[in-house]
């Protein structure tokens, strides 16, 4: 299995091919936040780059604040068609989002956070669409990610690329530092909101832990099992920020969801804890002994009030972290991975989103 790599972190406006163009089953996943200050974020799947005069636009989804609603529409030899506003206003100003867009025979189909929002019948025909377009003053978007047939390799345009990729074999991964909320190319976010055939549904709710199935803006302190357990490969993506009086937060992968579980992984980060400044203490916990912690790291890569993307993998000697795309520390397994079902995440954080896979 192969991860193809994803546009991370592309300075707005973005405009950037689609790579084998828009097929049924074609999906592209945007993840972003739209700040307090703005209004306004645009998607447009266009037949060719330019804004000025803007191109063929099959769909163009327009989030508009001011006006609490999401518009979709299409624009055709310099006329726009008529305007579709239903479905409410699923974003939130300040707070992350995932969009998909699926492809399908007679219609595009859109899902915000896991959640069926709309469809819009095709206007312009599909096989027409070649150019992905995303436009916000203001706005952030932290990846784009295009699967399903024909969807590999990055698409050319103005694009900033993670620096990393990475491929599983029999044995995990050869390269770590994967791109944050990577999915795999060819196929469906797994419990995402979309399903891979046959008549469209909302997905029904999913445990906390389904794998591929973000939990957005969950509480903290956060206790869910890690549905399947841990295995080489597996792969935990934590998305937040710091408190901005932060002292200290701590993420443990425990064989266990009660106090008094053992810990295979205490990952506790201490802005200022008694003699620790800008640390990160790792430590297992076993029958109630703490074992030797582990402080050294090459950077301290946390700020309070500063958003960071923390991804733990399991490999089948050591447990891999990276945050913001840059590798952090090994730990060696001193609990069999396979006992660990739980993960908590407590302290001086604010969760934007959690994601097995």
């Amino acid at each position: 299995m192969a991860y193809a790599g994803s546009v991370v972190n592309p300075p707005l406006p973005y405009i950037g091919g689609i790579p084998g163009g828009m097929t049924d089953g074609r999906q592209i996943i945007i993840q972003g936040t739209v700040p307090f200050h703005e209004n306004a974020f645009t998607i447009n799947l266009m037949s060719g780059s330019s804004l000025n005069p803007q191109s063929d636009t099959a769909l163009h989804f327009n989030i508009r604040f001011n006006e609490n609603c999401a518009v979709r529409n299409s624009l055709q030899n310099g006329s726009w068609g008529s305007e579709e506003r239903t479905g409410g206003m699923p974003f939130q100003k300040n707070y992350p989002f995932e969009i998909i867009i699926l492809c399908q025979h007679h219609h595009f189909k859109v899902a915000v956070n896991g959640k069926h929002f709309c469809e819009f019948r095709h206007r312009i025909a599909k096989h027409q669409v070649n150019t992905l377009a995303v436009i916000s003053p203001a706005g952030q978007v932290s990846s784009i990610r295009f699967d399903g047939p024909g969807a590999s390799g990055v698409p050319h345009g103005k694009i900033k690329l993670g620096p990393f990729s990475f491929e599983f074999g029999n044995h995990g991964p050869q390269h770590h530092n994967p791109p944050p909320m990577a999915q795999p190319a060819g196929g469906f976010p797994q419990g995402g909101g979309f399903q891979p055939a046959g008549a469209f549904q909302p997905p029904p709710p999913q445990p906390s832990g389904y794998p591929g199935a973000p939990m957005m803006n969950p509480p903290v302190p956060l206790v869910t099992p890690i549905q399947g357990g841990l295995y080489p490969g597996k792969m935990i993506n934590i998305s937040g920020v710091p408190n901005p009086t932060a002292t200290r937060f701590t993420v443990n992968l425990q064989c266990g969801a009660y106090e008094g579980s053992d810990i295979a992984l205490h990952f506790d980060v201490r802005f200022q804890a008694g003699a620790d400044y800008n640390v990160v203490v790792r430590n297992s916990c076993q029958n109630g002994s703490w074992g030797a912690e582990e402080k050294q790291l090459p950077y301290f890569p946390f700020m309070p009030n500063a958003s960071f993307d923390m991804i733990v993998l399991v490999e089948q000697n050591q447990f891999k972290v990276t945050v913001n795309n840059q590798h952090l520390f090994a730990f060696s397994h001193r609990i069999p991975f396979q006992r660990v079902d739980s993960l908590v995440i407590k302290g001086d954080v604010r969760l934007s989103q959690v994601r097995f896979q």
